[in-house]
């Protein structure tokens, strides 16, 4: 995967809103939290939307904030994601993705070739990834891993991306959402694995 020359900018930091105009997810749900929920969130603090441009062009966007989740469970998928630390204590720090999208415009498109998609949902979870790992490695703050609250129809997008379902009732029961779970030793792995392909093409 060829890393993508994105922007990223905060959310309010973009100079000209109407930049948004163009901007859909074409899933009514994220739509509504970018543009009926989004300026709440952020004024209380819960969340912080970072915008991804191309050029002039928004490509993407993504929310972060911090989050603990309960470790002692029984859950396989625990002890794949966290490791020891599932074991050893009561909970452990995370970062929430609280949203995470890519403009319909440049969305995966199964009518055209592999080499004709543009791979903004790959390339912008890798900006993520780096600035977990630059949280973690350069700043020195702990950080276990990543939940995210996926939509049913990406959630086989964020298996193919190595993250796990928390328990066996988000894997296997229907339901709107399902909260998924991705270790920070994999975070970091796919970080310098994308960034040693990069050096060497």
């Amino acid at each position: 995967m060829k890393i993508m020359d994105f922007e990223i900018i905060p959310h309010d930091s973009v100079l000209n809103p109407t930049d948004f105009n163009s901007y859909q997810t074409g899933i009514p749900s994220l739509d509504t939290f970018l543009f009926e929920e989004l300026d709440k969130m952020e004024q209380s603090n819960r969340t912080s939307m970072s915008v991804a441009y191309i050029g002039k062009e928004i490509v993407g966007m993504f929310a972060l904030s911090a989050a603990q989740i309960t470790t002692r469970q029984t859950s396989d998928v625990f002890n794949s994601a966290f490791g020891n630390g599932n074991q050893e204590y009561n909970s452990l720090p995370l970062i929430s993705l609280d949203h995470f999208s890519v403009n319909k415009k440049f969305q995966y498109d199964p009518g055209k070739e592999k080499n004709q998609q543009f791979s903004v949902g790959k390339n912008l979870l890798y900006a993520v990834f780096e600035t977990i790992v630059v949280m973690r490695s350069i700043y020195n703050i702990a950080v276990a891993g990543m939940v995210v609250e996926a939509i049913e129809s990406a959630t086989d997008w964020y298996e193919k991306q190595h993250f796990e379902y928390l328990d066996n009732y988000q894997a296997n029961m229907p339901k709107e959402t399902s909260i998924m779970i991705i270790g920070y030793d994999m975070i970091e792995q796919a970080y310098y694995e994308t960034n040693e392909l990069n050096a060497r093409n």
